[in-house]
């Protein structure tokens, strides 16, 4: 499985208002560093799956992944938040070096955390992406042209 993380980030922070909003560098994995109250955003993946037809592996995965925009007010939390959104929803084609199938905007939830004083927005998106270093070309003669995905008729 590919580790699209860098590419994901890479590819939030190339968006001006995104890298605008987050000082060009407020992007971590897992968890907000101790002590940041400037707006940043935390990304972590929730949930990875493979993908399979009858013959095999597909070469595509899909992932759930969290995006939490983090702030010191609601507003601002909001508009990172939404900045995300726009960003990588409905997003398809190269991230770095990964390709991108689809970006689709699964849930999303809003928090407040009364130690730190800050408030968060918090989205889930399903990313499809190709889940090999090599994905094999449909034009390939490895490639089965005809093979359908699990569960298809």
């Amino acid at each position: 499985m590919r580790d699209i993380r860098p590419a994901l980030r890479s590819f939030l922070l190339a968006d001006a208002t995104v890298s605008g909003l987050v000082g060009g560098e407020r992007i971590y994995h897992v968890r907000l560093p101790q002590g940041k109250v400037e707006p940043s955003a935390v990304y972590n993946k929730i949930s990875e799956f493979g993908d399979y037809h009858m013959l095999g592996d597909s070469g595509l995965g899909h992932m759930r992944m969290q995006i939490d925009a983090w702030a010191q007010n609601a507003d601002a939390a909001v508009e990172l938040a939404n900045a995300i959104y726009d960003r990588i929803s409905g997003a398809s084609g190269l991230m770095d070096d990964v390709v991108v199938q689809g970006v689709f905007l699964d849930s999303g939830r809003d928090d407040y955390d009364a130690v730190t004083k800050m408030f968060r927005i918090s989205r889930d998106f399903i990313i499809w992406y190709g889940a090999e270093d090599a994905p094999v070309s449909p034009d390939s003669p490895d490639a089965q042209s005809d093979a359908m995905p699990m569960g298809m008729p």
